[in-house]
């Protein structure tokens, strides 16, 4: 029997063939536990583990239904789980699969969750509520499909204002969630020229959601290799491929967060209007909470060629549920997209889209922006202090914005999945990323107070055996 470091704690809440499940997944995963290999019998296994039967059948149970291993008659059980050809691909550059949510972690790093303590809820109940009278019939029934107009109009002078976006109200288009975006825009590129396969590239470690989306959509991806510098991205590796559109975060690069050159910005903007049907998808998801110096300008505001495709969301701005965002077509674009995209209705309902537009008219978006920078600044300048005293044994990136650090720890023979275990059997969920063979992990602290970021820190750093 293969010898697996399983690690099954009975103090936490979660059951242990949960725990089991989640271990065994996790080799397969990482190709410890290969395509056709054969797994332990389930007594076998108890013993081993000493644990019930019961336990063991009810791990390979759940992966039996998920369709990581399967039971043959007389034989026992089987890997059948095959990684996908484009994983074999970039094994040097993959995410960790997260690990099983844990209802007893105290402390949880999530880098995609907000301060909910902070949110305005008595503003947002108030505008909710200028939409829900006898006046306002007009929203039961169906809008504009681009998104209603003042909502659109206050975006239009936002993004002016603090983005210098150039665009009008008409560029603009409104849908639940950037994957919606994209997937107008996969449609839409398809329509303008059917016979040209239209090559996509993304950061080596981007947006998951978006691969997934276009492998969906059959569409090949091209990763761009990222590094640490402040250079960022190789942009004379998109020069070498054969790419149409390029899906970027020029103004927060992941995971290690560098903002684009100015001078990268024009390379990336000549590289776009070297060719016909190039263009550049910029995602600026949280450019706002930007903590030295004014938020980067963005990269449409340089855009003289329509060939940027702006992206925003509120999901960060205000909260992920919301599943507001928007797009920014070039005029170019525009005719195209009405031709063969508008015929679908938005995907956001009106009386959200009314209540946020009340939100930004009453100067209560730009208000709650303005709390949130400033608490979020506070905690990533007490989550930078707690790690100085370790700077020779862990290096950390992205502390000029955001709401995540990420941490590299140094000289450090352990994996990045035996770290998080040891972190998840002491109630703290960390977010590893394997990047080659660096270990990191992405703290984030939107949702911790700073007393609970402080508690999180010290107990994360005495646990994993580090000492000033």
């Amino acid at each position: 029997m293969k010898k697996l470091n399983y690690h099954l704690d009975k103090n936490i809440q979660t059951p242990l063939y949960l725990q089991l499940y989640q271990q065994i997944k996790l080799a397969i995963c990482q190709q410890k536990l290969i395509y056709g290999e054969a797994l332990p019998s389930k007594n076998k296994l108890k013993d081993y583990l000493k644990i019930s039967r019961n336990t063991v059948e009810g791990a390979y149970n759940q992966l039996s239904a998920e369709g990581y291993i399967q039971s043959k008659p007389r034989k026992g059980f089987f890997v059948c789980f095959k990684i996908d050809q484009h994983i074999q691909l970039h094994k040097k550059v993959k995410k960790l699969p997260h690990l099983l949510s844990n209802k007893s972690i105290k402390f949880d790093l999530n880098p995609h969750k907000i301060d909910s303590r902070r949110f305005p809820f008595q503003a947002w109940k108030k505008c909710g509520r200028l939409c829900y009278n006898s006046s306002k019939r007009e929203l039961l029934h169906l809008g504009d499909p681009k998104g209603d107009l003042n909502l659109r109009l206050e975006i239009a002078n936002y993004l002016s204002a603090s983005r210098g976006v150039n665009c009008v109200a008409e560029q603009i288009i409104i849908a639940a969630g950037v994957e919606s975006c994209l997937q107008q825009l996969i449609l839409l590129f398809n329509q303008i020229d059917p016979k040209q396969h239209f090559i996509y590239a993304m950061e080596s470690l981007g947006y998951e959601k978006v691969e997934k989306l276009l492998h969906l959509h059959d569409k090949p991806v091209v990763k761009l290799p990222i590094n640490s510098s402040e250079q960022g991205i190789n942009l004379a590796f998109l020069e070498q491929q054969r790419v149409n559109v390029a899906y970027l975060t020029p103004s927060h690069l992941y995971p290690f967060g560098q903002v684009m050159s100015i001078s990268q910005r024009h390379q990336l903007l000549e590289w776009a209007n070297a060719a016909p049907n190039r263009y550049i998808i910029e995602d600026d998801y949280d450019s706002e909470f930007r903590y030295k110096g004014k938020p980067i300008p963005s990269l449409q505001s340089l855009d003289f060629h329509e060939r940027v495709i702006y992206f925003g969301s509120f999901s960060k701005l205000i909260m992920p549920v919301l599943r507001t965002s928007f797009m920014v077509l070039p005029e170019n674009l525009l005719q195209q997209y009405e031709k063969y995209c508008n015929f679908s209705h938005s995907t956001v309902s009106r009386f959200e889209q009314q209540r946020l537009a009340n939100f930004m008219q009453q100067g209560e978006f730009e208000r709650h922006i303005h709390r949130m920078r400033t608490a979020y600044r506070r905690k990533m300048e007490l989550l930078c202090s707690l790690l100085h005293p370790y700077k020779n044994e862990i290096s950390y990136y992205g502390e000029h914005s955001g709401v995540y650090l990420l941490i590299e720890l140094l000289d450090e023979h352990r994996t990045s999945t035996e770290l998080s275990q040891i972190a998840l059997q002491n109630d703290i969920q960390v977010y590893p990323i394997e990047y080659s063979s660096r270990h990191l992990f992405v703290l984030g602290f939107g949702d911790l107070t700073e007393t609970e970021l402080e508690s999180a820190v010290k107990k994360l750093l005495i646990i994993w055996g580090y000492e000033v």
